[in-house]
């Protein structure tokens, strides 16, 4: 068998080893189709009480009431639109003279074959299924176990339900493409890696540069900013407890805080070295499930972020205040109206008296003018 660049592809996690493997896809994962025989379009099946067909896939089953007679078309859209489907769907394959009803499993592998049974008057040669499905040669598939994907790792054969096998390797899930052998090499991406890390640095002093930018606004004395700089301080400061590794802590990889900004700096010689001493380490210092930075940061985020968390709390509370702002303003700005309203009937009144004075006056005026 020749080598095959396309044979397969794979994906890995954090947990696969680096290494070569060799493998050898002899076989790749069907799904179960059956074909009945040729028909005349538009030809009934059933019509007498009990006729059924009954449709069994990994030990689910539906059954297809022919009581009332169907043609092909019929059984097909009774197939596909029952709500107990065991996962087949079935369709018609025309070949220009005649119809053919075709059943598929939804699912590749040996397991998912699709098996038959038959009620009343409807028996196994009413539609005369047969597996339509082909082995490499081209010869029509026998054994059903061949459904099953077959292929070797390092010479050790292995079979599998699906053409995307996991579990196989730790860490890998192996994509099989076609028949052929290939040398996998796992390596580790290391400048995807050193990216990531500084993705975390670079994450981490935005925040503290938002904050810096948000003291030098309104909000410049509100403590709630000074507890979130305090609470992620915290977590850097706390090492991963817990871990079996070489490392627990940031400043072990090569990530520490610079004492005059307080932003996070990434040596990434020594965050390298790390990688190459205890790759497994450095990633639980990250992402154990308890106390790795990653999650203790994840978790202190989320307790801000969250209803009634941190930030919610001090948004209602700043939302109130400024209700109560509101409030007072309102009641103030309608005192003052009243105020308005109380100088304005004064005024009016001064200037009634002013007016009649002047008019006192000029009588005055013009009487002793004429005494005199």
């Amino acid at each position: 068998m020749g080598q095959n660049r396309w044979a397969l592809t794979a994906t890995a996690t954090s947990a696969a080893a680096a290494g070569s493997y060799s493998l050898d896809v002899r076989r790749l994962a069907q799904n179960h189709k059956m074909g009945s025989d040729p028909f005349a379009s538009g030809t009934t099946f059933g019509g007498t009480a009990g006729d059924s067909l009954t449709l069994t896939v990994n030990g689910n089953s539906s059954t297809i009431d022919l009581s009332t007679a169907k043609d092909l078309a019929g059984v097909r859209d009774a197939v596909n639109a029952a709500v107990d489907n065991p996962g087949v769907t079935a369709t018609i394959v025309n070949d220009g003279t005649n119809e053919h009803l075709v059943l598929t499993s939804n699912e590749s592998g040996y397991d998912q074959r699709v098996q038959l049974a038959y009620g009343g008057t409807i028996t196994s040669t009413t539609y005369n299924f047969a597996t339509s499905n082909q082995d490499s040669s081209g010869a029509t598939l026998v054994d059903l176990t061949q459904l099953d994907a077959a292929f070797s790792v390092d010479g050790i054969a292995i079979t599998a339900a699906s053409n995307q096998a996991s579990g196989v390797v730790d860490g890998l899930t192996f994509n099989l493409k076609g028949v052929g052998t290939s040398t996998l090499t796992v390596a580790r991406d290391m400048e995807s890696i050193q990216a990531s890390a500084q993705e975390f640095v670079d994450a981490y002093n935005a925040v503290l540069q938002k904050v810096d930018e948000l003291k030098s606004g309104n909000i410049g004395n509100d403590s709630t900013l000074r507890g979130i700089v305090s609470q992620f301080r915290s977590v850097l400061n706390t090492p991963a407890s817990g871990l079996t590794g070489s490392f627990s802590s940031l400043s072990e990889l090569g990530i520490t805080t610079n004492r005059d900004s307080g932003e996070l700096e990434l040596d990434t010689a020594n965050f390298s070295n790390a990688l190459d001493t205890d790759f497994s380490a450095v990633s639980d210092v990250f992402t154990d499930a308890t106390s790795g930075y990653a999650t203790r940061f994840i978790n202190v985020t989320d307790g801000m972020l969250a209803t009634d968390g941190l930030l919610d709390a001090r948004v209602d509370t700043l939302n109130t205040r400024v209700r109560r702002y509101q409030d007072q303003q309102s009641s103030m700005e309608a005192n003052l109206l009243l105020k308005e309203k109380a100088l304005r009937a004064k005024y009016a009144a001064l200037d009634s008296l002013i007016g009649s004075l002047n008019s006192t006056s000029a009588f005055l005026t013009a009487n002793l003018l004429k005494q005199g």
